[in-house]
């Protein structure tokens, strides 16, 4: 279903009020900053390079990167990698390609942080400042990537959107399972050691919970 299809559909106040906690802790939106790189995370959402582009236009910074291989929401969609349909998509908002860095191989977010860093040491930027962009549910996990991954590099999260009713681009019952799966990937990926271990609040926990037991509507 089209985002245009889903902001017709009128979602009842007991969904929002389930998902909102969710949405409200895992979306980290700040003012912009003049750094050394605007650092994109691929997904199939095109409002993101577009994004990164109006952030360079402005004058954020003089570089962009895009990364990303093809994932579970793209592989059946797109006919190259997200870097590339990102790259395309930046260069015809007015970004010169040759500002443009494209990774390609990265399948996960701490690939995106991993192989995108590593590209950029590729063309001798010194990296020090990143404004992040991606799709606005994952801007905590994102975050937290970098700061296990890349601790030196100092982050701004600066997303699209901060609406959540702009940004529901699935059927809403699946849409809110997709946040519930972003808040066991910060426990799973902070346990771990991927990331930096988020403290997830009670609200938030309940909010899960009782999606869970599929009271979404």
């Amino acid at each position: 279903m089209s985002k245009d299809t889903l902001q017709s559909v009128s979602l009842s106040s007991q969904f929002f009020e389930l998902v909102e906690p969710l949405w409200r802790f895992l979306v980290l939106a700040e003012p912009p900053a003049k750094a050394d790189v605007i650092f994109v995370f691929g997904s199939q959402d095109l409002s993101v390079p577009s994004h990164a582009a109006a952030l360079y236009k402005l004058g954020y910074s003089r570089n962009v990167l895009v990364s990303g291989n093809y994932g579970r929401m793209t592989k059946d969609v797109f006919t190259q990698p997200e870097a590339l349909v990102f790259k395309d998509c930046l260069v015809k908002n007015g970004v010169p390609a040759e500002r443009v860095v494209a990774e390609c191989d990265a399948t996960n977010t701490l690939e995106n942080v991993r192989f995108g860093v590593k590209a950029l040491g590729r063309r001798e930027l010194k990296i020090a400042t990143a404004l992040i962009v991606g799709k606005p549910f994952v801007m905590r996990r994102c975050r937290a990537t970098f700061a296990r991954q890349a601790p030196e590099i100092r982050v701004r999260c600066c997303p699209p959107t901060d609406e959540i009713r702009t940004s529901i681009d699935r059927e809403p019952g699946a849409f809110a399972q997709r946040l519930v799966s972003e808040i066991e990937r910060l426990d799973r990926y902070g346990l771990s050691g991927d990331i930096s271990l988020e403290k997830i609040p009670l609200s938030v926990r309940t909010a899960v919970q009782r999606i869970q037991r599929g009271k979404v509507f």
